[in-house]
């Protein structure tokens, strides 16, 4: 299904977008708007990945089991490592942050998660470097897929970079939105044979994903709008995910 609106071409099979954020997070939308918009933009699979918590994933999927929408989730965390972002998909909770990047793959692994790797090489965001991805695929690592298309400016200037890279690497080509606003939402999104989640996953192991939204650029919003959500990402969300951190520590304490 395409998007009209926004001039989208008509793809078969599934389109999944694997990277976006909620108002629970730093995005700024709520889990309701980015379900709206999802379903406007015809995605058939979504993964919420707030940083480093998965409360935004439950609240989506509380809401979705709520509405008859052709449309499933997975559930999905940003992990902040020590030497950048990773994203674990199929997981049930969040890696601790600020571990060693080897750390929090293995967390995720553990879980039977999948592990993909956000605006590679990206110089605005924590990102994993080339030398780090090399070092980690040379040691036994398990990379799954990495993101080839993401329209944010962390993943522009690296793009043609990664490609290159990623030939060496022969890792899941994903496209992704990294969307903080609904109306970014499905600008990245990894077309696969299929439409459920148990097919995404396969694809993604046999290498049979391909990342598209290139063919339209995304929306532009006033600048007010990135300044304000930039401030709810340094002064709102951090002190928020302290509180989460304490409350988890508090509980296995009492564990």
């Amino acid at each position: 299904m395409a998007d009209p609106q926004r001039g989208e071409p008509t793809v078969t099979g599934g389109r999944a977008d694997l990277h976006m954020h909620t108002n629970l997070g730093d995005g700024w939308m709520s889990p309701a708007r980015l379900i709206d918009a999802a379903h406007q933009r015809g995605l058939t699979l979504i993964a919420v990945t707030d940083h480093d918590h998965v409360e935004g994933a439950r609240r989506v999927e509380e809401l979705l089991g709520q509405r008859s929408l052709p449309m499933q989730m997975i559930t999905g965390v940003e992990v902040t490592t020590r030497q950048g972002h990773l994203i674990g998909l199929f997981v049930e909770r969040a890696p601790r942050p600020m571990r060693p990047v080897e750390e929090s793959i293995d967390a995720i692994k553990q879980q039977g998660g999948l592990v993909i790797v956000p605006h590679p090489l990206g110089r605005l965001v924590p990102s994993l470097s080339r030398r780090r991805i090399d070092s980690l695929l040379a040691a036994g690592y398990a990379i799954d897929g990495i993101e080839i298309y993401n329209p944010s400016p962390a993943n522009a200037a690296q793009r043609a970079a990664v490609r290159e890279a990623n030939e060496e690497w022969g890792l899941a080509e994903i496209g992704a939105s990294d969307a903080h606003f609904w109306q970014h939402v499905g600008a990245g999104y990894t077309h696969f044979s299929g439409q459920t989640a148990p097919d995404l996953r396969q694809a993604i192991a046999d290498r049979k994903v391909r990342a598209g939204g290139h063919e339209q650029p995304p929306v532009r919003l006033n600048p007010a709008s990135y300044v304000g959500q930039c401030a709810w990402s340094w002064f709102v969300d951090p002190p928020r995910r302290m509180v989460r951190r304490r409350r988890e520590a508090a509980r296995e304490t009492v564990r």
